[in-house]
C-alpha cells in the first residue's frame, strides 16, 4: 500500500494501514493487543456509539486530544447480504481513496473531518478495512437535523431549516468549484455543527478530485432525492421556504 503523504505506514499480524504520525503509536499499540481498530473500539468503555448503516464509535484520542472515530467499512444496497465488510482486493483500498479524496478537499478549503489513519486487513482475495476520523463534536447529520429535531412541534424553526438547506447547497457548490466530485452526496453525508453553524462533507471514500470544476447537477440532483425520499419516510416536509434557499445556493430546479 502506497502511503498518502503526511502519513506514516503502520502493520500489526494480519493489518497493514497508514496513520499519522501523531496516531501511529495508538494504532500500532491498538493493532497489537485487539487484532484490528473495531474490535478495539467495542471493547473501548468510555466510547460513543453512533448507528447508522453500522455502528460507529468515537473513542478517546491519546494524549486526551479529543475523540477519534472509528469506522468499519460496510457494504450497502443488496451485495450487503453477501459481502457485508468484505472487498475485492483489486486496486486502491477504501481507507487508501478516502483519504486522498478528504486530504485534496481540505487542500482545497472543503471542510470534512481529519482522517488519522486507515487499516486494511486483507484475507485471501479479500479485506476487510477500517478508517479513522477526527471526531467533531456537537454534530449531527443532515437526515437528523432536518426529519427528527425538525418534527412538527419541535424548536427547529422554518428558518432554521432554511439555513442549514442553503448551507447544504453552498457546500455543494464549493464541492463542484474545487473539483470535488462526491457521487453519493446524500442528507446522511452533512454534518451540522453547533446547531447549523457549519457544515461539513462525510464519507468521501468514492470521491475523487479532478484539476479543474465539474458539474454541480449530478451532485444536487443526488441530494434532492435523498431529501425528498426522507420527506416521504418521515411524513416531515421541509417547506417551501427551505427548498427556495436549496435552489438558490445550487441553482437547482429540482
Amino acid at each position: 500500500m502506497r502511503v498518502p503523504e503526511g502519513f506514516v505506514a503502520v502493520s500489526g499480524v494480519g493489518a497493514r494501514g497508514f496513520a499519522r504520525p501523531e496516531a501511529a503509536d495508538w494504532v500500532r499499540a491498538t493493532l497489537s493487543r485487539w487484532g484490528t481498530l473495531t474490535r478495539a473500539s467495542r471493547h473501548e468503555p468510555d466510547a460513543l456509539a453512533f448507528t447508522g448503516r453500522g455502528t460507529v464509535r468515537a473513542v478517546p484520542a491519546p494524549g486526551g486530544d479529543g475523540r477519534w472515530v472509528v469506522r468499519r467499512y460496510l457494504r450497502g444496497g443488496l451485495v450487503a447480504r453477501l459481502l457485508d465488510d468484505r472487498y475485492l482486493r483489486r486496486g486502491s483500498p477504501r481507507p487508501l481513496r478516502e483519504t486522498r479524496a478528504s486530504e485534496a478537499a481540505r487542500a482545497r478549503g472543503i471542510p470534512t473531518p481529519a482522517v488519522m489513519a486507515g487499516v486494511t486487513y486483507p484475507s485471501g482475495a479479500w479485506y476487510r478495512a477500517d478508517l479513522v476520523t477526527r471526531y467533531v463534536p456537537d454534530s449531527i447529520d443532515l437526515a437528523d437535523f432536518l426529519f427528527r429535531r425538525g418534527r412538527p412541534g419541535s424548536a427547529l424553526s422554518a428558518d432554521h431549516r432554511a439555513e442549514a438547506l442553503r448551507q447544504a447547497g453552498h457546500l455543494a457548490r464549493a464541492l463542484a468549484d474545487a473539483g470535488i466530485y462526491h457521487p453519493d452526496l446524500n442528507a446522511r453525508n452533512f454534518l451540522v455543527v453547533e446547531g447549523g453553524s457549519e457544515l461539513q462533507v462525510l464519507d468521501l471514500d468514492r470521491g475523487r478530485a479532478v484539476s479543474g470544476p465539474i458539474p454541480l447537477a449530478p451532485m444536487a440532483a443526488r441530494l434532492t432525492r435523498s431529501l425528498r425520499k426522507f420527506e416521504t419516510t418521515t411524513g416531515v416536509a421541509l417547506g417551501e421556504g427551505a427548498w427556495a434557499a436549496f435552489r438558490d445556493a445550487t441553482g437547482d430546479d429540482a
